[in-house]
């Protein structure tokens, strides 16, 4: 039996402390280097669960409003499609950058491509709603939804699929399970739903079709009218009156220039004025000032104030007012 000189085990331990000493420090290094990449792993999946819980927020918004189509007004649909839109494209940013590790290579693919799918279906679905309420003569609005549908399916389906792909053994699991993305506005064959969703689109309460909707809203006598018990109006003692016109619009649309005409009558001949009335956003008001009229206390007039020329208004009868009034005579007269 040969046993080492004690010079030679030692030798030989000092060689051995470094070895052990940096394989040590190999292994923490890996470690370390796993776990950023466990971490980037998982902030990148937390961020996709983030958009994810958006998205199918915005479906559930948008299954609550559709069958509510005939009836609800544009800027509701508007409003809707357009957040999802904006969803849609924070995950696209998202989706365009490479994942952190080539075991995600799959999700990104997946969630890439049902973005893709839902930006293509909802861009198509809000587009086809507001051109079948705009225009009730076309025909090809039918098919342009239900290809849009056929797109926001396919999207639901990746997503799914994107799911599926998470519950495999490589992929980290996420801090929470993903949650259920569905698009779909309704379940269904998709040429029967486009046409439901068009007769709804353009059901005679729907809001959904671009209207204007100029009216003329109040007529304002200087000095003020009033009524009197008998419900007619009282003008008081004056030899001038001035009107002033508030015009509103009523409608979902900016209305265009047009012309306000107010009409005198019952004085000694007809009198005709007519004034601008700028354009108009939707719900915005204006008030349209006209020059002193000359009356005559004791003598009955009316006042006709009228939009002229304006076309395919929402409600034409509000385009016009007329009152009838009397000028006081005042104390003393007569």
């Amino acid at each position: 039996m040969i046993l080492d000189t004690p010079r030679q085990r030692r030798r030989a331990g000092r060689f051995l402390v470094p070895a052990l000493i940096t394989a040590a420090a190999l292994i923490a290094i890996a470690v370390s280097t796993a776990g950023r990449d466990t971490r980037a792993d998982l902030e990148y999946l937390n961020a996709i669960q983030e958009q994810s819980r958006a998205l199918a927020t915005r479906g559930d918004g948008l299954r609550e409003v559709i069958p509510r189509l005939s009836r609800i007004d544009r800027t509701e649909l508007v409003t809707l499609m357009d957040g999802m839109r904006a969803d849609i494209a924070v995950g696209l940013q998202l989706a365009a950058e490479e994942p952190p590790s080539p075991e995600l290579f799959a999700v990104n693919a997946l969630y890439r491509q049902a973005l893709e799918s839902w930006e293509t279906g909802v861009n198509g679905y809000g587009s086809g709603l507001l051109a079948a309420a705009d225009d009730p003569s076309s025909t090809v609005v039918v098919d342009n939804i239900a290809n849009a549908l056929a797109a926001i399916r396919s999207g639901d389906r990746l997503y799914a699929d994107l799911v599926a792909e998470l519950d495999r053994q490589d992929v980290p699991d996420t801090v929470a399970p993903m949650p259920t993305v569905i698009l779909m506005p309704a379940s269904g064959e998709l040429f029967s739903l486009s046409q439901a969703y068009v007769r709804a689109a353009r059901a005679p309460n729907s809001g959904l079709a671009l209207r204007p909707g100029l009216a003329v809203s109040q007529v304002v006598a200087v000095p003020e009218w009033e009524v009197d018990p008998a419900e007619s109006v009282i003008l008081p003692a004056t030899e001038t009156v001035t009107f002033n016109v508030v015009v509103s619009n009523l409608g979902n649309v900016a209305s265009t220039a047009t012309t306000l005409r107010l009409a005198l009558t019952g004085g000694d001949e007809p009198v005709t004025l007519e004034e601008n009335v700028r354009p108009l956003q939707p719900n915005a008001l204006t008030t349209v000032s006209f020059p002193d009229f000359a009356v005559a206390p004791g003598r009955d007039y009316e006042v006709r104030v009228t939009l002229v020329g304006v076309e395919a208004d929402v409600d034409p009868t509000d385009n016009e007012i007329a009152v009838a009034f009397t000028v006081n005579e005042g104390e003393g007269s007569g």
